[in-house]
């Protein structure tokens, strides 16, 4: 076989492969509530390397969803910065390598002025607690 149909070979079975691991990635769906316990409104900003979904205020109550699919190469982040009544935190809202596990497809925050809660599908409740960056 020369060395050409070898590399040719190589590199399809190398593109099938990478297709095929994408198309297993889940979807995830995340949603952000705002649940700062003075009532108060909450603004985000939330992006990743690739895009920037824009600025949100929301009310008390409010969420802001969205939903996309990590890359192949498992570095897909999503940043989340914040801002109420001066304070403006920031915290990596999605992070591959720490996320797929623990919020699989579904990732709901809960957003408190001690940090972030994530919804623990085991529990039924906003229970994995993390300090702000």
């Amino acid at each position: 076989m020369s060395p050409f149909i070898r590399l040719a070979s190589l590199l399809l079975l190398l593109l099938i492969t990478a297709c095929e691991a994408d198309f297993f990635l889940p979807r995830v769906y995340m949603k952000v509530s705002n649940d700062l316990e003075n009532g108060l409104d909450l603004t985000i900003h939330c992006k990743s390397k690739d895009d920037d979904l824009g600025v949100h205020a929301l009310p008390k109550g409010g969420t802001f969803e969205f939903n996309f699919k990590p890359n192949f190469y498992a570095t897909t982040q999503f940043y989340r910065s914040m801002d109420w009544n001066g304070a403006s935190p920031q915290f990596h809202i999605y992070v591959y390598r720490r996320d797929l596990d623990r919020c699989k497809s579904i990732c709901w925050w809960s957003v408190k002025e001690g940090g972030p809660c994530l919804y623990n599908l085991d529990s039924g409740n906003y229970d994995i607690c993390s300090p702000w960056n």
